[in-house]
């Protein structure tokens, strides 16, 4: 392998790497918040077993490549924290031109960058089985992390519990036969549910 490849993979991998200081959850938890960098790595693990365990008819070895370059670009924007994204949804479409821009230039200048960017936009765009199963389980990895940590250290007075439903939806529709991926979901908000009513957090259903 030529000199210059070894030297565009340790820029990558420096660049990636910033993804360890990101955090999470800047809206919604005053502590036990993750990072970029982590979320990504359960998000590939879970693309992984429930689509190995679940016989979920996808290519696995694509579904973890695309969880693991979903959120490069917030290595140079940061996060926008889920229930910011609810409220003021005004800043989504901000959010996919500054992705878009970071992405270009965290990529542009790599022989492999190309690559790079095709995948993470094949997940923006979410038109692929492989993107929707990803997707799913992004959302459901945010609700998985707040059940996991205990609602106690969440900020809002309200949690909207529907956040997943529709990518959950989408893949369900769009796979047919693996419902357990929806079922998953259903367990997870269940114990969400009972969490936030011990709380007070009002469990917002639309």
């Amino acid at each position: 392998m030529k000199e210059q490849k070894l030297e565009e993979i340790l820029t990558f991998l420096q660049r990636s790497n910033k993804l360890k200081c990101i955090p999470r959850y800047s809206a919604s938890l005053r502590d036990n918040a993750d990072t970029t960098a982590e979320h990504s790595w359960r998000l590939a693990l879970m693309a992984f077993i429930i689509g190995t365990e679940c016989k979920v008819k996808v290519d696995l070895t694509h579904a973890m490549a695309l969880a693991l370059v979903h959120d490069l670009p917030e290595a140079k924007t940061g996060d926008l924290d889920a229930y910011k994204a609810i409220t003021e949804k005004s800043e989504r479409g901000e959010k996919n031109v500054r992705e878009d821009k970071a992405m270009r230039e965290m990529t542009d200048d790599l022989s492999f960058g190309g690559s790079l960017y095709t995948l993470w936009e094949e997940y923006s765009q979410k038109e692929t089985l492989e993107a929707k199963f990803v997707n799913a389980l992004d959302k459901m990895e945010g609700f998985l992390h707040i059940a996991e940590c205990g609602v106690e250290s969440y900020i809002p007075k309200e949690f909207y519990a529907d956040y997943a439903d529709k990518a959950v939806h989408t893949f369900d529709q769009a796979a047919k036969e693996f419902p357990e991926v929806k079922d998953m979901l259903e367990m997870i908000k269940k114990n969400l549910k009972k969490q936030f009513e011990k709380v007070g957090v009002k469990y917002i259903v639309n």
